[in-house]
């Protein structure tokens, strides 16, 4: 049996975070990840020398990730991701705060007789992105490099934690849907869709309103968001940590301090720290070892647990595309949302998909076919163009492609079951190449050299994600973790002895921000 003081589980961004804050006190840490590389969620890979981002297409920064670059002394070169928002014929590239008022001017000119409307829209994001700056305009004290003598740092610290205190609390106190105060705000439904239809359903206020500040704060890594995750595995290695790669856990005994993975190998530990998927945890611990009380304890939490769901997932379409970058950066960055279609999706994704499903047995696949063309043709896109960042990132005069939206992770998983997963795959790739190439980008269809895509069911299949989640825990429901920021050092406790988690599933509303805190969190638990 292999030994060691801390084991953490998994090795995407939260678990590296933690991994290396361990590893960097000089900690006897092994780190076992269940793919062939770490990343999970953030990973970069390439296919027949064009490179694309597996998961998040760029890092915010949130005054963590350069923080975290500089106190480790990762060799990692941070280049410009600058943002575009498009709808229809209208694009505007985000630059500095003055993008709030160029983005309220598109509005006025796509929807006249709703000034009103947008003003009152654009008032809520920008008393919010003042809240924002607060959070993440600046790096934290605590994430400084040099430790400063605590009385030249307390006056600095006290006066930033007063008015993190004072944000927080003005916060704590927007976390009902975003539908609900976009409503409040406007009667425009199809303005409501396009300011609000790239979110997940049910998203608390402040996190939808405030992404409008992020825009402002992304940052693209030379050589991909990978060579961030590279750069955090060669520094735990560096300070003594060890990777273990290809290994999954599939038993937890949480009594005899034991993990057992698939090939019956058996490691121990003093202290784990576990960011995984928390089903996946719970679904495997033995609690028999364990005393009459933290068995009653775990069985709650675990009932609560298994009994929710994920957020919505994401369906990416990747395309490598005989087009120079300089086609692509004439018309927008290289971090593009667009909408083709002004008015919005309304019900198409919510009523609609749900009488889908409700009737699946009677409803054929032509039906489901012009439920997606429909859907295509009015949401919103995400679309990311590496090269127009990192001109290695692709072939001369030619460049990668990723095209994302929020999907279905039920339907997905129906149509697989049903037998007919790979004709839909290449259907959803062609209408959301159909979809682009007939509005922004009208080159795009006849220039692909080859295509392929990551449905909700291949991030189940290859991150292990319940429900193919990207975000953690659906906001439909009771969220069976952390909420609010008053509690996050709360969010890494679990049901189980000296075990402690991380991740996008211990707090909500979650994201790579709050992987890293809850990461080095736990980390500063298990010290």
């Amino acid at each position: 049996m292999t030994k060691k003081d801390i084991i953490v589980v998994g090795g995407g961004i939260a678990g590296l975070t933690a991994a290396l804050t361990l590893a960097n006190k000089g900690k006897d840490v092994l780190l076992i990840e269940k793919n062939e590389h770490c990343g999970g969620l953030m990973n970069s890979f390439e296919r027949e020398g064009f490179r694309f981002e597996g998961g998040a297409r760029a890092l915010v920064n949130a005054g963590l990730v350069k923080p975290m670059i500089k106190e480790f002394g990762l060799d990692l070169e941070i280049l410009p991701n600058p943002i575009t928002l498009g709808i229809e014929d209208s694009v505007i590239r985000i630059e500095g705060e003055q993008g709030l008022g160029t983005y309220a001017e598109m509005l006025k000119r796509l929807y006249p007789g709703s000034e009103g409307d947008i003003d009152n829209i654009i008032d809520a994001i920008r008393s919010i992105i003042e809240d924002m700056k607060v959070l993440y305009g600046v790096d934290s004290p605590l994430f400084a490099k040099k430790k400063k003598n605590i009385l030249t740092l307390a006056p600095s610290m006290v006066a930033w934690m007063i008015k993190f205190l004072r944000t927080m609390y003005r916060i704590s106190k927007m976390d009902t849907p975003f539908e609900q105060r976009l409503d409040e705000l406007s009667s425009n439904q199809s303005l409501k869709d396009i300011v609000g239809q790239h979110f997940f359903r049910k998203t608390p206020v402040f996190f939808a309103l405030s992404y409008f500040a992020l825009y402002n704060d992304y940052v693209y890594p030379k050589g991909g968001v990978g060579a961030f995750i590279q750069g955090l595995t060669d520094a735990i290695l560096e300070r003594g940590g060890q990777l273990l790669l290809d290994t999954k856990i599939v038993k937890v005994d949480p009594g005899a301090k034991v993990l057992t993975d698939a090939s019956g190998n058996v490691y121990g530990y003093n202290k784990m720290i576990w960011t995984g998927d928390l089903k996946a945890l719970y679904a495997m611990s033995d609690s028999t070892g364990m005393g009459e009380r933290l068995r009653d304890s775990f069985a709650q939490r675990k009932e609560k647990i298994l009994g929710r769901r994920g957020a919505e997932s994401v369906y990416s379409v990747f395309l490598a595309v005989d087009l120079p970058p300089e086609y692509f950066g004439k018309i927008a960055s290289g971090h593009l949302f667009y909408t083709p279609d002004k008015r919005g999706l309304g019900q198409i994704h919510i009523a609609e998909l749900r009488d889908l499903l409700g009737r699946w047995e009677s409803v054929g696949r032509d039906e489901i076919y012009a439920w997606l063309r429909r859907f295509c043709r009015y949401n919103t896109f995400e679309i990311s163009i590496p090269a127009l960042r990192d001109p290695g990132s692709a072939p001369p005069e030619k460049a990668g492609v990723i095209i994302s939206a929020l999907f279905d992770f039920e339907l997905t998983r129906r149509i697989k079951e049903d037998g007919w997963y790979e004709e839909f795959k290449r259907r959803v790739e062609a209408e959301f190449v159909e979809t682009i190439s007939s509005s922004i980008y009208p080159a795009l269809k006849d220039k692909i050299l080859f295509r392929f895509s990551f449905s909700p069911v291949s991030i189940l299949e290859r991150v292990g994600s319940s429900d193919g989640s990207i975000v953690g825990w659906s906001f439909e429901q009771d969220i069976p973790a952390v909420t609010s920021m008053f509690r996050m050092a709360d969010s890494v406790r679990t049901a189980l002895p000296d075990v402690y988690a991380a991740g996008k599933w211990v707090y909500s509303p979650a994201g790579g921000p709050t992987a890293i805190m809850t990461g080095r969190l736990a980390a500063k638990k298990c010290l």
